[in-house]
């Protein structure tokens, strides 16, 4: 008997959620297709790539720069005296120094890429994320999934079905501010916290620009906070 419960209660939780899906109005889209056509996003790549083409070029000429110090001093050392010797190992050090902090600057997880990235794509997003939900309006649909990420993440959702407050209050707790901070974001909205989304697939997590080698991966599960991570397209 206890058997037969254990497997009839999974059923009947399945079967609700089917229900409740049956009687809402469910569609989906490819974000990344529309994306990487809008005009704002083409001319925000454009951009980025003129500025990580400078980035990598000046890099390029502080890692040569180095590396030519480098060579010359281990051909001279031998006949270098112990204060020479030092001399140019500061030298060295320092120059490795600002070599690994200006790509931490330009690349790193707090990096002027992730942030340009942002503040570029801001309009193309503001512009997908306005015509996806005029359209979903329109079209009377509770849920717009995006078929472009793996687990279809949710792009419009329709409010009737928010049960924050309830659940808030339920818990006893305030509901003036509960909305402030959402459970879950719209992985598209680069204005609301934590909107973060690991899929690759998903077209708000795609890489940046390539950096050169060496350069830190990105923070694991997006950008960093106030910088919510935008798509590139390729």
């Amino acid at each position: 008997m206890k058997r037969s419960l254990s497997l009839l209660i999974p059923l009947l939780l399945l079967f609700a959620t089917v229900s409740s899906y049956a009687q809402s109005r469910i569609a989906y889209l490819d974000a990344t297709k529309l994306l990487k056509r809008l005009p704002e996003a083409v001319d925000a790549e454009a951009r980025l790539d003129q500025m990580v083409m400078q980035w990598n070029k000046e890099l390029s000429d502080m890692e040569a720069d180095l590396k030519r110090k480098r060579d010359d001093y281990e051909r001279k050392k031998l006949i270098m005296t112990d204060a020479e010797r030092g001399a140019v190992e500061v030298d060295v050090s320092d120059l490795k120094k600002r070599v690994d902090q200006y790509r931490q600057d330009k690349y790193g997880a707090n990096g002027e890429l992730y942030k340009q990235q942002a503040d570029l794509m801001k309009p193309a997003y503001e512009k997908l994320m306005k015509a996806i939900e005029e359209v979903a309006v329109e079209g009377k649909y509770d849920y717009v999934l995006d078929r472009s990420s793996k687990d279809f993440s949710m792009l419009y959702t329709n409010a009737k079905f928010d049960l924050s407050a309830q659940v808030a209050k339920k818990l006893g707790l305030e509901t003036n501010d509960i909305f402030n901070v959402p459970l879950i974001n719209n992985p598209l909205n680069p204005n609301k916290p934590g909107a973060t989304n690991q899929n690759p697939n998903n077209p708000a997590n795609s890489n940046p620009k390539q950096p050169p080698p060496g350069t830190p991966p990105p923070p694991p599960g997006g950008f960093p906070p106030g910088t919510q991570q935008p798509p590139i397209v390729h």
